[in-house]
């Protein structure tokens, strides 16, 4: 059986996803993680065909060994083809839609009209301006103030595609975000206030997750003068697993499902832990209530 850390590398890279996601950029649903390009068909499937769904995914696209079950190896394996392919079709998405005229490349005027003119549209204000257009000029490779669909990607998912240029950038936004004092390092209040707030909105934080953070900061604080500088930021935040969001992914669906303890997710263990492969959506249909109580 799997043991894992209470803070995963994927909480290292956490906080330039909400960044994003903030300017409009990519933002994965974890509903139908496990699903991928079927995920937007399996509401209007019977139970009976989920399950031969189900069946059909780990038999001919994950179980590599054929022995009908899911190892931790084998849902990595998936889990990172999901993610990737996610990501290329979420580009692609937002590239088509922002590009109205649809040239060959993008205008930073075209992209931001469209950005701010959705429902969900982040808050306009001159730092969040101002930030989009210092990415989009370090993604911009000519210099023509256009961004292609290659471009285009370096500038939405920065990231997720680790494009090592615009690493700096981010740590830049992410020390401004909560250096208090302004002097471009972050003690550990600094740089734990935010999650120990979300964490904990009653502000009755448990000493077990904190302790995990104070350990993490020393392990981040490489010269150990109390604070983090920002190329120590930038080297924990962005020097990982380049599929470490992935890979959490797929070590979240074992230890959850992983009933026997045996490193493997058999037939009977997915369709006992539906609500993590189809998400709980699909549940709340109430189509495949009748293939749990059979269970």
């Amino acid at each position: 059986m799997l043991v894992f850390r209470v803070m995963s590398p994927l909480f290292l890279i956490s906080f330039v996803a909400s960044l994003l996601i903030g300017l409009g950029h990519c933002e994965h649903s974890h509903e139908h993680a496990f699903l991928g390009e079927y995920a937007e068909s399996v509401l209007e499937m019977k139970p009976e065909e989920l399950e031969d769904l189900l069946y059909w995914l780990v038999e001919q696209r994950i179980d590599q060994n054929k022995d009908m079950k899911m190892s931790a190896g084998e849902l990595q394996h998936w889990m990172r083809h999901v993610y990737h392919r996610d990501l290329e079709n979420e580009i692609l998405k937002a590239f088509n839609k922002a590009n109205v005229k649809q040239d060959s490349d993008i205008s930073f005027k075209e992209y931001r009209e469209w950005l701010f003119s959705q429902e969900d549209a982040p808050e306009r204000t001159e730092k969040s301006e101002n930030r989009l257009v210092a990415r989009w000029r370090l993604a911009d490779d000519n210099g023509d103030s256009r961004l292609t669909l290659g471009e285009f990607a370096v500038f939405y998912a920065p990231d997720e595609l680790h494009h090592r240029k615009m690493h700096g950038l981010l740590v830049d936004e992410y020390i401004e975000d909560r250096d208090t004092d302004d002097n471009y390092e972050l003690t550990f209040e600094e740089w734990s206030a935010a999650a120990l707030a979300s964490d904990d909105e009653d502000g009755e934080v448990g000493q077990v997750w904190e302790m995990e953070m104070r350990a993490r900061f020393q392990e981040m604080d490489t010269n150990r003068d109390g604070v983090l500088s920002h190329p120590e930021l930038e080297f924990y935040l962005f020097d990982q697993e380049d599929d470490s969001e992935a890979d959490e992914e797929a070590f979240h669906i074992l230890a959850e499902t992983d009933d026997d303890g045996d490193g493997l997710v058999s037939h009977l263990e997915m369709m006992k832990h539906l609500r993590i492969f189809v998400g709980s959506q699909v549940l709340q249909h109430g189509k495949l209530f009748h293939a749990r109580d059979e269970l």
